[in-house]
Parts: C-alpha cells; structure tokens; sequence
C-alpha cells in the first residue's frame, strides 16, 4: 500500500488521539504526530468509532452543532448519521478532503468483545493520490487489518 498509517484511539475529552505513526516512502505524505487530536465527525477515524458506538453514544455525540472543517466535512446530524451507516456496512470509514484539505484518510476500528471500538488503523494519504478505483481495495486492507487486531486482542 506504502502509504502513512497511524493508529489511533477514542478519547472522551479531545475525540481522536494519534498514538503512532509508520511513514510512507513518498516524498509527499501526511503526517500527524503523536498526540495530535481530531474531530469524531469529521475524519475516516472519528466516523469508525462513531459507527460502533451505541445509539444513545452516537447521538449525544451528533446532537447539536457540527463544526465544518474542510469543504467536504459533513455539517448535517442527518447526513452524518446515514454515513454512519454506511460505515458500520462496509467496515470501513472514508474521509476524503473533510477534516484537511489535501488529505483523504481511510479507516477500520479495532473493537473489543462486545463490538465496543478500542482503537482505529487509520490510513491516510495526499489527495493527490486519491484514487476513487482504489477505495474498495483500500478500505479491505483496512478492514481486514483491523479485524486481525480485534481478534488478536480477544484471543
């Protein structure tokens, strides 16, 4: 894949947490460094935990205001929630230009043996090297990724 890959995890108080971080070879890559925070909304790592939350979790989260970031960030609990949706289905979340712009991220949650999400395998790339064709190439390997994980954690 040779692209970043940052893990991070849930934190009550500042959304996402970086908690590590493998570069890519590119001369042009993301970065994030430890301990850099995100939004739930609005990144590919936000909406893979949202998706495993438990409703009443995931509604005071998208209940009120969202904060637009990037052109593409989605503002609308509606819109959200039907993403969320979407995630929980396919096992993966995109962010594509919502949290950065120029940068598009895919993401898998790792969950714990009730389906609670424990941490996220976060891939992420310049849009630049974005390619819609990919997507379902990309979310698989960050699904199964994550799923080797979970399972790893409940053996």
């Amino acid at each position: 894949m040779n692209e970043t890959v940052h893990p991070s995890v849930p934190d009550a108080l500042h959304g996402m947490v970086v908690v590590d971080r493998v570069d890519c070879d590119h001369a042009v890559r993301t970065f994030h460094a430890i301990g850099d925070t995100s939004s739930l909304h609005a990144t590919a790592a936000g909406n893979a935990v949202l998706a495993h939350l438990e409703r009443s979790e995931m509604d005071g989260v998208t209940a009120g205001t969202l904060e637009g970031y990037g052109e593409e960030a989605v503002t609308d609990p509606g819109q959200l929630g039907a993403e969320l949706r979407r995630v929980s289905g396919r096992g993966y979340a995109v962010d594509h230009n919502q949290y950065l712009q120029g940068v598009c991220a895919i993401a898998g949650p790792v969950l714990d043996g009730e389906g609670t999400p424990l941490a996220v395998v976060v891939v992420s790339l310049p849009d630049s090297r974005f390619q819609l064709g990919r997507l379902a190439e990309l979310g698989r390997l960050v699904s199964e990724t994550a799923a080797e994980i979970t399972a790893r954690h409940l053996a």
